[in-house]
């Protein structure tokens, strides 16, 4: 094994560090999304976010791991930072640098590698964003071309921080002068009623709606909707935007305006894939204030009882066959919309079953502080109120209340129910 040296700027590299005010700070969604990302574009088991201390390698976000550091000594990304471009290892066991590395020689295991250094504010390189894998593996062109992109978000949310932290800051000051704080209290609340008159009458016929909206606290950035596309077709969408506020919420009302009135141009509303990457090149984020957002999209046959649907980096959607009691997730491992230009958004087909429920929700539904409400307990959810009399959607926001304690949400409760014939 040979350890990493030190780097010459190692002095002003730490200050970079330390001026980030990240280490051995709780999780962070916006960090955990990417990794969790990362992940499923790339299908490895492992990735991470990991910020390059004095003596450690401390994970900002991680998947695939159990331990929150190692000594820097032992660490890929001692090597990593040394570099401007990733530092790719498709197999450890045959590079002398990492061969009898305790990473490679015991747990996790290492055989693959790929870590992009991040830069801190004053740009000097203080951790990195990495892929791994217990197999052997190589990225082509286009790996490393999309890697780089998501690296370049996280190195972005890095340099957020001292901005969050003087935003915040900000708001604490402006918190103390109460005679702007009944104003913007009225705006968000004007706001919230405006998105609360967008969204879709119900459905009642051969295919039937019920939705649940609670607005948060903090006023998210969330819509849905659906409409005819012809007599036999219905499209449905559900859609996030980053962050909270008034800003939020706006952007997302002008993503669902595209959407309901359809003037994306050269776009085809009934093809899903074609739909989401329209949007990803109207609404860039370096264009937006630096908003991006997820997305699920889906067009229903009614002749041919098939679903057609197509992700943007958003929680699946959830179908329960009420005839056998199960759930399933429908789902595409993809990038949220707006954050990097040129994705082609993949569409996949779902036969849908006499009697089905597909269910739509932004993460706010199912991301409520627990982690023994997952996905899976959603989906579990929704199928013990499947049989269940009166409304459904009052029933499952009742129960997750209780769960976590609270009728408040922190981040906007959207739940979308469509009921197939």
């Amino acid at each position: 094994m040979i350890t990493a040296p030190i780097p010459h700027d190692e002095t002003e590299r730490l200050a970079d560090l330390r001026a980030l005010k990240l280490l051995d700070t709780p999780p962070e969604e916006r960090f955990d999304r990417l990794v969790d990302l990362a992940s499923g574009v790339f299908n490895v088991p492992m990735a991470f976010v990991a910020l390059v201390d004095s003596d450690r390698q401390w994970f900002k976000a991680k998947c695939g791991l159990t331990v929150n550091q190692t000594g820097r000594e032992i660490s890929f990304c001692g090597h990593a930072i040394l570099q401007d471009e990733p530092l790719v290892i498709p197999d450890a066991t045959l590079d002398e640098r990492f061969r009898d590395n305790p990473l490679v020689e015991g747990e996790p295991r290492l055989r693959f590698y790929a870590g992009c250094p991040l830069r801190g504010p004053s740009g000097y390189k203080v951790g990195t964003f990495c892929l791994a894998d217990s197999q052997p593996r190589s990225l082509d062109e286009a790996d490393l071309k999309r890697f780089r992109q998501l690296a370049e978000i996280a190195e972005h949310e890095l340099q957020m921080a001292d901005l969050i932290e003087v935003q915040h800051e900000l708001l604490k000051a402006q918190s103390e002068l109460s005679l702007t704080r009944h104003q913007l209290e009225n705006e968000v609340s004007e706001a919230a009623r405006y998105v609360g008159s967008l969204l879709p009458k119900r459905l009642d016929g051969p295919i039937r709606t019920d939705w649940c909206f609670v607005s948060s606290s903090e006023l998210g950035g969330d819509l849905f909707g659906y409409h005819w596309l012809d007599k036999r077709r219905l499209a449905f969408y559900v859609l996030d935007v980053s962050g909270h506020g008034v800003g939020a919420s706006l952007h997302s009302v002008t993503v669902y305006t595209a959407l309901r009135r359809q003037t994306l141009p050269d776009t085809r509303f009934d093809e899903p894939g074609e739909v989401l990457s329209a949007m990803n090149r109207a609404f860039p984020m370096d264009e937006h204030s630096d908003k991006f957002f997820t997305a699920w999209y889906g067009v229903y046959d009614t002749t041919k009882r098939t679903l057609r649907y197509a992700s943007g980096g958003h929680p699946p959607a959830i179908v329960v066959d009420t005839a056998t009691g199960t759930s399933l997730q429908l789902s595409l491992a993809s990038f949220m919309i707006g954050a990097i230009p040129d994705v082609t958004y993949e569409t996949d087909t779902y036969t849908v079953p006499p009697g089905a429920r597909l269910y739509l929700f932004s993460d706010g539904v199912f991301e409520i502080g627990r982690d023994d409400f997952t996905l899976d307990a959603l989906a579990g959810l929704l199928v013990d109120v499947s049989s269940a009399r009166g409304s459904r959607l009052a029933q499952v926001r009742q129960q997750i209340e209780d769960l976590q304690g609270s009728p408040e949400f922190a981040d906007d409760f959207s739940l979308l129910e469509i009921e197939f014939e």
